[in-house]
């Protein structure tokens, strides 16, 4: 969840920007406004609100890939295409998939990021009504589940039963009704983040579903 706070000041950031109302709204700055407040009820992290694909450096193959997706995101709609992004920590992953979901919201379509370990402590919470959980992100147009790895998976049969059997509904209802889904891992053996009987059926629905595009480079998070 986006603090409300920090909406209100991207916002107002927005209003003392524009030359045209100098602070007091108009049909310039407006949409701006309206459109960081869809980005914070798609859970798309502050960091990428005001990042521009354009600008990216990373690996150019993924870019132009990227780049032909977001010219044609109606077309992604209406395909149901789905992707694996998948690479070492900070070579564009999010980066990539934020850009996605702000085009779609653009284009008036639904659309929500989430973190597999947010996924894995609404799925487990007693608090939650876990098939509401499940509505929630089969209903979305578009879905970025990000930090899809193993780690967030505890080592207990129990908790893998319960979050294996969930999460293969979610990815096996969007892909059937071609949902777009996008899932970014660090991990270098996708068929490994899932074990047991979850880990036949993830690989059989990924090899099915999912386009695997492996994101080169460096982390460009660290200096030097």
């Amino acid at each position: 969840m986006i603090p409300k706070k920090k909406l209100e000041r991207h916002q107002q950031k927005i209003r003392n920007a524009c030359s045209l109302c100098e602070g007091e709204g108009c049909s310039e700055c407006e949409p701006k406004r309206s459109r960081a407040a869809k980005y914070a009820m798609s859970n798309i992290p502050t960091t990428y609100w005001d990042l521009a694909w354009g600008d990216f450096t990373g690996d150019q193959k993924f870019k132009e890939l990227i780049s032909e997706k977001l010219q044609n995101i109606e077309n992604v709609y209406d395909k149901g295409e789905s992707f694996l992004f998948s690479g070492v920590h900070g070579t564009g992953k999010t980066y990539a998939a934020c850009c996605i979901l702000k085009m779609a919201i653009v284009h008036r379509f639904s659309a929500n990021y989430i973190a597999m370990q947010d996924i894995v402590n609404r799925i487990l919470s007693k608090s939650l009504d876990t098939y509401k959980v499940l509505e929630e992100l089969i209903d979305i147009d578009f879905l970025v589940i990000d930090e899809f790895d193993p780690r967030w998976v505890f080592p207990s049969e129990n908790v893998e039963q319960i979050f294996g059997e969930a999460l293969e509904h979610i990815l096996r209802t969007r892909f059937q009704n071609g949902l777009p889904t996008f899932l970014a891992t660090n991990t270098a053996d996708v068929d490994s983040i899932l074990t047991g009987k979850f880990a036949r059926s993830f690989k059989s629905l990924r090899s099915q579903y999912l386009t695997i595009i492996p994101v080169g480079g460096k982390d460009f998070r660290r200096n030097g």
